[in-house]
């Protein structure tokens, strides 16, 4: 199967995001599986209400039904600002062919996302696709190695949409924790970053494909706009 991660940079506003997005998206339609970065449509700083995050997200979402209408396999969507019964999550919504067929709610909140009001979801996915069944974690969820094993155990991949907030995030050589997780749990695992700007500074880490035997693909840089690929061999 062919994974397609694209590791996107933050232009700096919702239209500009999510517009270039779909622009990378089609690019990979020859994808069984192209994943877009955590918030992938939403600016750093963003200073506007979480109300607000969810009322432009909406236009990210129907981008993905769009898109995913013009692209061979799924479209796993980053994550946008989902809101249900008034409470808000750091969602990832699942398309192929314009039809939505999963969703997942991120779990392990960071302090700064519970500060903005973000609520954290409370089920695992596991999603049965014709290449296994498949899971996502949202950055921070990685960090909670029980979740992340619970999660990735019996999966053919693990998709793990990221995006760091600020330059000052400390720096990790290589990819340990997602190393650990494909290894332990006998799984492909997928991380894609977003490049972060703050003036001139650009910043983020590598996006990279991992199997149980170390890494299958990386991106050349963390600072520069990539469409990695792989073709993996699901363990059906």
């Amino acid at each position: 199967m062919r994974v397609c991660l694209l590791q996107v940079e933050d232009l700096g506003s919702v239209e500009g995001n999510v517009r270039h997005a779909e622009e990378m998206l089609l690019k990979a339609k020859d994808a069984d599986f192209a994943c877009l970065p955590e918030f992938f449509a939403i600016p750093r700083g963003y200073d506007k209400s979480i109300y607000d995050a969810w009322r432009e997200s909406m236009a990210a979402i129907d981008m993905l039904r769009r898109a995913s209408e013009r692209i061979k396999g799924y479209v796993i969507g980053g994550s946008v600002i989902e809101r249900e019964a008034n409470k808000f999550y750091n969602t990832c919504f699942i398309f192929k062919r314009g039809e939505l067929v999963a969703k997942y709610r991120k779990i392990n909140l960071t302090d700064e996302e519970e500060s903005k009001g973000l609520t954290p979801g409370k089920e695992i996915l596991s999603l049965k696709t014709e290449y296994g069944y498949v899971t996502v974690l949202i950055c921070a969820d990685i960090l909670d190695m029980d979740l992340a094993e619970k999660a990735a155990q019996g999966k053919t991949i693990v998709f793990l949409p990221i995006s760091l907030t600020k330059p000052q995030h400390p720096k990790v050589r290589g990819h340990p924790l997602t190393e650990k997780l494909a290894k332990k749990c006998n799984t492909y695992v997928a991380k894609v970053s977003r490049i972060g700007v703050e003036g001139d500074v650009k910043f983020g880490v590598k996006s990279v494909i991992i199997s149980p035997k170390g890494v299958v693909a990386e991106a050349t840089s963390e600072t520069e706009e990539e469409i990695l690929c792989a073709e993996i061999a699901p363990q059906l």
